[in-house]
């Protein structure tokens, strides 16, 4: 089987996207677009005619690298916890140990919220190496940083000092640039915030 055009160059996120999480969201697709990569999700596919589940496992197919976060354990107002993330990162691990040649090349990052606490909800992961964000979009960028450096072997990927001083400045000028897209901060789509970032991080590697 052939090897999916950019299948070295795609993120796969899985995390959850709301609200509450779009301080992480922002900083994850941010990195991943400095580092010289291209973040997807199943968000960035709008048809309907195309179920949820199938749009997952052909963005997993086509990405070599992933980033899980499976920290959303807290219960929703009827009382149940969102399983989706734990789901994907398991379609994820499937795919690499199951797979042909290339997608056993598959690596993840996962991250939870507090140090060891995975090993209270899915023990089946022990062993595995889980970086704790503690909510910190700069714990985040550090973390993805490292790990694509190590992953991929590449040497244009800059520091971590950097990456942060440039999310930071991006961060600070990003309410003025959805305002001017037409967007409100808090309700920008997953397409569009990914345009704004990748012109952002162009623009600044010009300089």
């Amino acid at each position: 089987m052939a090897l999916n055009p950019g299948y070295n160059d795609h993120v796969f996120i899985n995390c959850p996207f709301d609200e509450d999480y779009a301080p992480l969201l922002q900083a994850i697709v941010f990195t991943v677009y400095r580092c010289g990569f291209i973040p997807v999700s199943a968000l960035i596919e709008e048809d309907s005619s195309y179920n949820r589940l199938d749009k997952i496992i052909s963005w997993i197919r086509k990405c070599r690298y992933a980033i899980h976060d499976i920290s959303r354990i807290e219960t929703g107002e009827k009382g149940y916890p969102r399983f989706n993330m734990p789901f994907e990162l398991g379609i994820f691990f499937g795919a690499k140990r199951f797979g042909n040649d290339h997608q056993k090349s598959k690596v993840a990052l996962i991250f939870e919220r507090d140090k060891f606490s995975y090993q209270q909800y899915i023990s089946d992961l022990n062993g595995v190496d889980i970086k704790a964000h503690n909510k910190n979009p700069l714990q985040i960028i550090r973390g993805i940083r490292n790990w694509l450096r190590s992953a991929s072997r590449r040497t244009t990927i800059p520091g971590d000092i950097m990456l942060v001083n440039e999310y930071q400045e991006f961060i600070a000028r990003l309410p003025e640039i959805v305002a001017n897209a037409g967007f409100s901060i808090n309700s920008i789509p997953f397409n569009d915030f990914c345009q704004i970032v990748e012109e952002a991080v162009r623009e600044k590697i010009k300089k």
